[in-house]
């Protein structure tokens, strides 16, 4: 096994999990719920509206035309190709978009995990678990040169580092970064305001894993 200490991180829209404020409520129903679901006019909207403001660093970084977007695996093996699968949802929205060269949908898990948001804060799995049920699926002749996972929404990050993880020991060359689309913000009552992009990063220090910001 061999888990990455850290990973660069970027998101852009922040939800709260338990606050009551108009904008907090609105988090929830207007991002995390159709997120969840894969609704399609959302991610078609998420394509369409989310360049304007994104910060061009951000963009050169982690989204540029010459990265290739990997999704991050759901918490459980795919029952059918057809089944749903958010973070490949939103790496193919986000290319669409112009954000991201291509979707290599290469990671995948081989056993279920539970998951994280639904978990106590002290029953989450460790990014070990994670590491252990991912696989790599090589499917290019030429390894990219630039790979940014991607994720519909980041709690503290150990599916993230573990996914990374997994994505550099199968291409060792390449630079490996992590994108969320949406992250938890439950350490703080409430929210001022839904889109808050941010670069930031991932670490892992072999007892927890925390995410800044």
């Amino acid at each position: 096994m061999s888990l990455l200490s850290e990973v660069p991180f970027a998101a852009v829209l922040v939800y709260s999990p338990r606050g009551q404020s108009a904008e907090s409520r609105r988090s929830r129903d207007q991002v995390r719920d159709p997120l969840k679901r894969g609704d399609s006019e959302f991610l078609r909207t998420v394509s369409e509206q989310l360049r304007p403001f994104l910060p061009a660093d951000l963009v050169a970084r982690f989204l540029a035309p010459d990265v290739v977007l990997v999704p991050t695996p759901r918490g459980s093996p795919l029952a059918s190709k057809d089944a749903l699968w958010p973070g490949r949802l939103l790496a193919e929205a986000l290319v669409r978009g112009g954000l991201g060269a291509r979707v290599l949908p290469c990671l995948t898990r081989t056993e279920a995990v539970p998951k994280s948001a639904f978990a106590a804060p002290g029953e989450r799995p460790m990014p070990e678990r994670h590491y252990a049920t991912m696989r790599v699926k090589r499917e290019l002749l030429e390894a990219p040169k630039r790979i940014t996972l991607v994720d519909d929404i980041v709690t503290k990050g150990a599916t993230l580092i573990a996914a990374a993880s997994r994505v550099k020991e199968a291409f060792p060359a390449a630079d490996v970064r992590v994108f969320a689309l949406v992250r938890t913000m439950g350490l703080i009552p409430d929210i001022e305001a839904i889109r808050a992009p941010c670069v930031g990063r991932i670490t892992f220090d072999g007892f927890g894993v925390s995410r800044e910001p």
